[in-house]
């Protein structure tokens, strides 16, 4: 198995699904190594190397019966006059020796494949700056088992809006939305500021966080101011509620660190 890490967002392959041309978030050449050796080998040298395709390839992909095939390879390059940048397919012969072991009359067969493909199309609802971790507004998860469908389920992705993290303007909107005792608490006398961490959070789909960890990381553990925060947190209303492949996810809250300036 080949596993690559990725530390920036990447392109994703493309497929056609009855006709409909969806984002194929992965790699599936990539998922045998041996298979992704040899492609590399026959891959152009001059091809274009981006942040954003790591691997310098597109696959191009169709489901047709419920078989999955890989259709064609295509690579860019840059022109060393004009500059710009210009596609070609890798001829079928070359690819046709690669996958030779899944040829299957004069089509390529996924048949190395046997495991989930998610595929997307649609408006960007949550984007991660990493690998393939971004949702769209449609999205389908495809059971592939040796290149052959055996399960689909399909969603429809939203986001309601409402607070988060992420949306942060400054400090002062924090102390108004959740206003700590601070009086209460003599060891941050001579602090500037808190550091809350959110863990374990929970949405419903009417914006309430009816479930959270709340941490204090600086200036020390301190479970009272924790608690408290917890409870300001639970009592507050909207939050943005990200209704992802079948569940509500607190997108932008769960697993944020925030600093919490102390108003002196």
């Amino acid at each position: 198995m080949a596993i690559t890490v990725n530390a920036t967002g990447q392109d994703g392959d493309i497929i056609y699904i009855d006709g409909t041309r969806w984002e194929l978030l992965g790699r599936p050449i990539c998922v045998d190594s041996l298979l992704y050796h040899d492609l590399r080998a026959v891959l152009p040298s001059e091809r274009s190397i981006l942040t954003s395709n790591w691997d310098g390839f597109t696959g191009y992909w169709s489901i047709k019966q419920n078989v999955l095939y890989l259709d064609s390879i295509r690579t860019v390059h840059s022109d060393s006059d004009t500059k710009d940048y210009m596609g070609s397919c890798i001829p079928a012969a070359t690819l046709f020796r690669v996958f030779k072991k899944h040829v299957a009359g004069d089509c390529i067969v996924g048949s190395w494949l046997t495991k989930n493909i998610r595929v997307a199309k649609g408006k960007v609802i949550n984007y991660q700056h990493i690998g393939f971790e971004r949702n769209y507004e449609d999205e389908q998860i495809i059971s592939i088992d040796k290149g052959v469908v055996t399960g689909k389920k399909v969603y429809h992705n939203y986001v309601i809006d409402g607070f988060s993290f992420d949306k942060v303007k400054d400090n002062a909107e924090l102390r108004r939305l959740f206003p700590i005792h601070v009086e209460q608490y003599p060891e941050l006398a001579n602090a500037k500021r808190i550091v809350f961490c959110i863990n374990k959070a929970r949405v419903n789909s009417q914006g309430n966080l009816v479930e959270c960890e709340v941490k204090v990381l600086n200036p020390s553990d301190n479970q009272q101011l924790g608690t408290e925060m917890e409870g300001l947190l639970k009592a507050y209303h909207p939050w943005k509620v990200s209704f992802i492949n079948g569940e509500f996810r607190a997108v932008g809250i769960d697993g944020w660190s925030f600093p919490y300036l102390l108003d002196k």
